[in-house]
């Protein structure tokens, strides 16, 4: 399973939502995933654009503003960062700065707080859900395609109808046969015995 969120976010971001979509952005509170930080800190992305980030009950009032383009500019009172989309759906978002390598992650309160809440964790969601899934599912579109191309061409049919009914056609010849067979042979004694009757029949008359 690759673990190295710099190689993973690339290879899902094309099952990820956009930022366009902004009421997935609002529903949610999301928390700040911090390796180093034991801290949580929290961030509520308001309609009017406001940014309320809580970290031990002290809020900081910063603005957001969805830009186009799949980014978000975020700044407060000093500092204004321009964000680029890294992945986004209903759990987590993964942003980074313009030409840093390192993304930010972000994850909805309720799977923060049943243990979505580590890169090693966010890693394996994404491996699971996205790519684990897609690989199974193209194996088995491949097994059903090959399956129907089969099925298609008459491989199966061809096969199983052709041995059937030569097996089936084959035991009735063979039953036709022993039944004429058993037929003549019946014909043939009763003829002789009749036979052999009016030749007795006839040599007795005489005698008298």
């Amino acid at each position: 399973m690759e673990t190295n969120l710099s190689v993973l976010i690339p290879r899902v971001r094309t099952l990820s939502q956009k930022f366009d979509n902004t009421s997935l952005i609002l529903s949610h509170h999301w928390v700040l995933v911090d390796e180093i930080n034991s801290k949580k800190k929290l961030y509520i992305f308001r309609k009017n654009k406001e940014l309320l980030i809580s970290e031990d009950g002290q809020v900081d009032i910063a603005s957001w503003r969805y830009l186009g383009k799949n980014t978000l500019l975020v700044e407060n009172n000093t500092v204004k960062n321009l964000y680029k989309h890294g992945f986004f759906d209903q759990n987590l978002i993964a942003i980074k700065i313009r030409d840093d390598e390192n993304y930010s992650f972000f994850v909805n309160e309720e799977k923060f707080d049943h243990g979505l809440n580590s890169e090693n964790k966010i890693a394996k969601y994404l491996y699971d859900k996205y790519l684990n899934n897609t690989i199974k599912k193209k194996v088995t579109r491949r097994k059903r395609k090959s399956y129907s191309n089969k099925k298609n061409s008459g491989y199966y049919n061809y096969n199983f109808n052709y041995n059937y009914d030569y097996n089936v056609l084959d035991k009735i010849n063979n039953k036709s046969a022993i039944r004429k067979f058993k037929i003549f042979l019946i014909n043939f004694s009763l003829v002789f015995f009749v036979s052999v009757f009016v030749l007795l029949f006839l040599q007795y008359a005489r005698l008298f």
